[in-house]
Parts: structure tokens; C-alpha cells; sequence
């Protein structure tokens, strides 16, 4: 693809006090829900001016969250073991799931918005009717901790991947596990849908990339562009390029019809723990180990706009043996390359002038299950109450002392998550589990 215009850097949040598990961006409008570690769901907007919004209540790490079709709820997993569906105003009202037996790892809702399906340590997966709280069934087969559920875009089948090195398809309509890929090295840790629904990709713990097509049971592309885990995928609606993020700490862009990496992105401080795509293509996102989130605008979808391309398949895509790109680059099993070719054009953020402007750490108004408290930094005026039983200070000033206290016993608990996450990830990827 001749390359015009590269991405850009156009915002830089931090806000969360943990990991960035997740992101979802808003169906239409600039905005984007965010889950992590700190136990929280942040809301962020765009608008230089909007304040961002914080959710708290769940108990634990918040693993995932979606955004439905509707853009009228926002659903998070924790490792509390609930599911929260929360409505995305002021008010906060919230509704919860008492999803699981063990640690809910996912989180998605189907194309028209009213079911959702959640993933879980427990090795099942569950399917809910939304406005109801209803569970509707389980799906089985994983023999070890699910990581990632998807509805496929026309809402008909569920895939899932998970520890036990599978990825599974379910028909909803029958229930059936109709398809197993089952992999000899790696476990899949994310999986995202093609848009037409042929297709599924898969971000593995042993640095690769799979993409699937679905119809004819078969692999038809590999990449090995990261040197290490691959955390997080995200197809752009256009179904030709394919976003990634790493634990090596960075993004690549993948140009599925040439079947090679075409920009490699920079900017994390640590690993990248997830990527999307907004649904109109214009803008991407990464959230990170290191706590920040940052949004991208996408630039070089106009150049492919007008790129003619002789299509192999029903998406267009490349098969793997007929893709002499992909399989001379991609399909390395030892090693990740990285030639010029394997990294495409590399464009660091940290040389961007948002980068090296301070951080948004925009105005929060944190809900609490359903209330709202305001923070502000300039705040000193006392309330009627104050005033009329001055006594009530010393009970504020205790209260401030109190939760300065548990803050930073939420801080040091965070810390201990991350560290357990980190055991857990070596586990994982040297200790063969039989479960």
C-alpha cells in the first residue's frame, strides 16, 4: 500500500492507579470506557473541556468492559466475580450480575444490544438477557480459564479462546461447540471478529498471530511480529488492517492484503495491554501497563480507500499459501524478525508534542454505585451544614483521614494484583498445566 499519511497521537489521558485491562470506544460519539486493575470503569471524552467519569463499585480488578450497540449501558467483568451494567450518565445507576464462581475474565454484548456473554476462571460461559438480569445458558468445554468471548457480528455464534490452547465456536441456536482449534504452543488471550464474519484472529502468549477462516476450518495467515505476548487485537471496519498490542510494548498495524506489518507504534512505557478501533475506522486506541491510555487518529485509510486488490477470498484476504509475504515473514515459529520489513514504518510518540505535554488528568466525578461525588481540586467552601455545627469538621477531617488510609491500601492491594497477574503469566507460559 503506498503510505500518504501516517497515524497521529491527538490525546494522552492518565487517570487510572492500575493497569488498563481494557478499552471499548462509544458507538458514534468520541469517547471511550476503559477498565483496570485500580477496580474502577473510566468513561473519557474527547472534549478538551468534558470531564471524564469514574465508576466504582466493584471489589476487584476489573477485567474487561463493552460498550453496547445502543450506547445506552456499559458492561464490566471483574475478579470479583460480577458483571456491571452500568448506565453512562451522572447518575450511575448501575445493575449487577452475579456472573460466576470464579473470576470473570469478559465481557461483550451481541449486535442488537439486549444479551451479553461473560467469560470466567470457571471454565464456562454464560449468556444473559440484559434488560432482565437473566441468565440464559452455559457453554462448556474449555478445560481451563476462559480469557476472551466475542459474538460474531451478525450475533449468530460465540468464539472463545482460553487456557486449555483453544479456540472454540458455539451456535447459539443449538447450543453445540460446532468448531475446535486447538494450538500446540501457545494459549489464546484475545480473539476479534472480521467484519463480514468469515474470519477470526487470535493474539496468542507465544508472540504470535492467527487468522482463521471460519467457513473452511482452516489458518490462512501467521504473523510473528512481536517479541513477546500479544494482548489485545482489533480488525478496522474497512476488514483490511489488523491492530495489535503487545507486551513488547508496541502496536503494529497489519495490512492483511499484502500480509505484512505496515507501521509499528511506540509510546507505552510498558506493555500494551489493549487496542481498538473506533467504528467508523477515523481513530484507534491503546491502553497500557503503564496506566495511560492514548488515542490515535488513523490517517492512512484514505490511501487504502482508493487501492485496488484482487480478492482471493470473500474478504479479500490472502489464504497463507498463496501470500508469499505472509509466509516468508510471518510464519518464523522460533524467533520474531525484526527487519525493516517486519516492523514497516516505525513512528515513535514519544516524540510527539502530545506526548510530551502533561497528561489530561481531567476532572473526575467518581460514582459509587449509583452516587455521584464530585472532586475538585479548588474546592474550599463550606457547606451549610458546617456552618450551623462546626463540630462537623473534625468528623470531616477524620473521614479525610480515613479514606487517605484505605486509598493507599487500595494502592498497595493493586500492586499485589499485578504481581500475582505477573505469577500467573509465567505460569502460564513455562509450567504445562493439566487441569
Amino acid at each position: 500500500m503506498e503510505v500518504t499519511a501516517e497515524p497521529t497521537l491527538i490525546r494522552h489521558f492518565k487517570g487510572h492507579k492500575g493497569r488498563v485491562t481494557q478499552l471499548s470506544f462509544h458507538p458514534s460519539a468520541n469517547q471511550i470506557a476503559t477498565s483496570s486493575l485500580d477496580s474502577t470503569v473510566m468513561l473519557w471524552n474527547f472534549n478538551q473541556a468534558a470531564r471524564c467519569v469514574k465508576f466504582t463499585g466493584h471489589l476487584g480488578p476489573v477485567h474487561s468492559v463493552s460498550w453496547s450497540p445502543k450506547a445506552d449501558l456499559v458492561a464490566s467483568a471483574s475478579k470479583d466475580r460480577t458483571v456491571r451494567v452500568w448506565v453512562p450518565k451522572i447518575r450511575g445507576a448501575t445493575g449487577e450480575f452475579l456472573a460466576h464462581t470464579a473470576a470473570v475474565r469478559t465481557v461483550d454484548f451481541n449486535p442488537d444490544g439486549r444479551q451479553i456473554i461473560t467469560g470466567s476462571d470457571d471454565k464456562t460461559l454464560k449468556l444473559w438477557k440484559v434488560s432482565h438480569k437473566r441468565f440464559l445458558t452455559s457453554f462448556t468445554g474449555h478445560t481451563n480459564w476462559v480469557r476472551c468471548a466475542r459474538f460474531s457480528p451478525d450475533g449468530k455464534l460465540v468464539a472463545s479462546c482460553g487456557d486449555d490452547k483453544t479456540l472454540r465456536i458455539y451456535d447459539l441456536s443449538s447450543g453445540e461447540n460446532t468448531h475446535t482449534f486447538v494450538e500446540q504452543k501457545g494459549a489464546g488471550l484475545h480473539l476479534a471478529w472480521h467484519p463480514d464474519g468469515s474470519i477470526i484472529a487470535l493474539a496468542m502468549t507465544d508472540n504470535r498471530i492467527k487468522v482463521f477462516d471460519i467457513s473452511t476450518k482452516t489458518l490462512i495467515q501467521l504473523y510473528h511480529v512481536h517479541s513477546d505476548r500479544v494482548n489485545s487485537l482489533s480488525f478496522h471496519p474497512s476488514g483490511n488492517f489488523l491492530l495489535s498490542g503487545s507486551n513488547d510494548g508496541t502496536m503494529k498495524i497489519l495490512d492483511l492484503l499484502e500480509g505484512r506489518p505496515i507501521y509499528t507504534l511506540t509510546g507505552h512505557l510498558s506493555g500494551v495491554s489493549s487496542v481498538a478501533f473506533s467504528n467508523d475506522g477515523e481513530y484507534f486506541a491503546s491502553g497500557g501497563q503503564d496506566q495511560q491510555l492514548m488515542v490515535w487518529k488513523t490517517n492512512f485509510y484514505e490511501a487504502d480507500s482508493k487501492r485496488n486488490s484482487d480478492v482471493l477470498n470473500e474478504s479479500g484476504i490472502s489464504p497463507l499459501s498463496t501470500s508469499e509475504s505472509t509466509s516468508a515473514k510471518a510464519t518464523t515459529d522460533d524467533e520474531s524478525d525484526e527487519s525493516a520489513d517486519n516492523r514497516g514504518i516505525v513512528i515513535d510518540s514519544r516524540k510527539s508534542k502530545i506526548y510530551n505535554e502533561e497528561p489530561d488528568y481531567e476532572d473526575e466525578v467518581t460514582i459509587r454505585i449509583g452516587k455521584k461525588k464530585k472532586r475538585s481540586r479548588s474546592s474550599s467552601h463550606a457547606s451549610p451544614v458546617e456552618n450551623s455545627y462546626p463540630w462537623i469538621e473534625d468528623v470531616y477531617a477524620k473521614i479525610n483521614e480515613l479514606t487517605k488510609y484505605f486509598e493507599n491500601v487500595s494502592d498497595q492491594l493493586t500492586k499485589i494484583d499485578g504481581r500475582v497477574q505477573k505469577i500467573e503469566e509465567f505460569i502460564l507460559e513455562n509450567i504445562p498445566r493439566e487441569i
